[in-house]
């Protein structure tokens, strides 16, 4: 049986032991069964950088967490699923990002429902057709602003005062000062078609998952684009999207993984911060984006397809994206032509969204989240 199969089995009798057994002050558990990535990576990398790990102990539960044990730093620890469970019922504090243990808190825990971004598509109990239960397995979740506090309250079913408004984890690597602009355009699609999720939300099809590109032809005639500007296209999949392999002797476009990413030591956030552009949808990065300040473009073929499907957490979605509303492949190469021009036509409308969307623009998304949960 699965762990998640065990945990349903489990978690009526689960939570009033938890209410029973005693929490530890200095235990930190860090749960991400989707890889180690996003908020949940962030935050693990500001506790260790702040030294938390030289007076607390973190144990980080994720998927392929055995190739992480080799450089474990001090007083941390990788573990798999039911040890993770066993640590949950013996700390403090827990955060995650991705999968949940079905779990009440009890009223010794801290439990931070972290997500994985600002939901522009549906989420949690709003999603058509999702498997929610209507029950808050945490004490709280973070929000980037009012707006979202509202939305992530319906979404997930707790109470105002249980949304706290920190910003993400995830974008404080976006105000480093350190990071230069390359001649770098970005492409982070959302899923559309996702055999591990069992998830449909669009009908379109294409010979590589992505929107806007039918064929391996298009892909190439974008490539010569590209490198006569002198320019690199990054294509990121989401990690949930099913794809094909992409076409060889490309030269100017990339595929890239989330796995290549860990093996450079990077992460999408941080190619985000040296791009002069994204391109992607309905993906909650795009309001990450914004406080990068560049060009947004907006791929749009499919919106009242994904609507049908999937539904958003606001009534006029388009009112929520400030840039390039792009709908067929000449406009795809039109809002790279104009972004590798440094021609910023939606930058206004932007920054106004954006002061909607992100109210704390500032980095200290990880500081607030500690104080706000008492980690000091």
């Amino acid at each position: 049986m699965s762990l998640k199969g065990l945990l349903k089995v489990l978690s009526a009798p689960l939570t009033p032991l938890n209410r029973l057994l005693p929490k530890k002050g200095d235990r930190i558990l860090i749960y991400s069964n989707l890889g180690l990535r996003d908020n949940a990576k962030s935050l693990l990398d500001y506790l260790i950088s702040q030294g938390y790990n030289q007076r607390c102990r973190i144990t980080v539960s994720c998927e392929g967490y055995k190739r992480y044990r080799k450089n474990a730093p001090e007083n941390v620890r990788y573990v798999g699923g039911i040890r993770a469970l066993f640590s949950f019922l013996g700390s403090r504090y827990m955060f995650y990002s991705f999968g949940k243990f079905p779990i009440k808190p009890s009223k010794k825990q801290v439990v931070v429902n972290l997500w994985h971004g600002m939901p522009l598509k549906t989420v949690g109990q709003l999603e058509k057709g999702a498997r929610f239960d209507g029950k808050c397995y945490f004490n709280y979740t973070i929000a980037t602003s009012p707006l979202f506090a509202e939305i992530m309250q319906k979404c997930f079913c707790c109470e105002k005062d249980q949304v706290l408004l920190t910003g993400q984890p995830r974008d404080d690597v976006l105000f480093e000062k350190d990071t230069k602009l390359k001649k770098l355009i970005l492409w982070l699609p959302t899923y559309r078609t996702s055999e591990k999720l069992g998830s449909v939300n669009s009908g379109f099809e294409s010979e590589l998952g992505l929107p806007l590109i039918k064929t391996a032809e298009e892909l190439h005639r974008l490539d010569s684009v590209l490198t006569a500007l002198g320019f690199k296209l990054v294509i990121k999949p989401h990690p949930m999207q099913d794809v094909s392999a992409a076409p060889p002797n490309l030269k100017s476009i990339i595929f890239i993984k989330e796995r290549t990413l860990e093996h450079q030591n990077t992460d999408v956030f941080r190619l985000m911060k040296s791009s002069i552009a994204l391109i992607t949808d309905y993906s909650s990065v795009a309001f990450d984006y914004m406080l990068h300040d560049r060009p947004i473009g907006y791929t749009l073929c499919d919106l009242a397809d994904y609507d049908d499907a999937r539904g958003f957490t606001v009534g006029d979605p388009l009112s929520l994206m400030p840039g390039e509303h792009i709908t067929d492949f000449e406009g795809l190469e039109k809002f790279i032509r104009t972004s590798a021009a440094c021609k910023d036509p939606h930058r206004e409308k932007r920054r106004e969204i954006c002061g909607l969307v992100n109210s704390a623009q500032d980095g200290h998304a990880c500081e607030r989240i500690l104080t706000e949960c008492g980690i000091v």
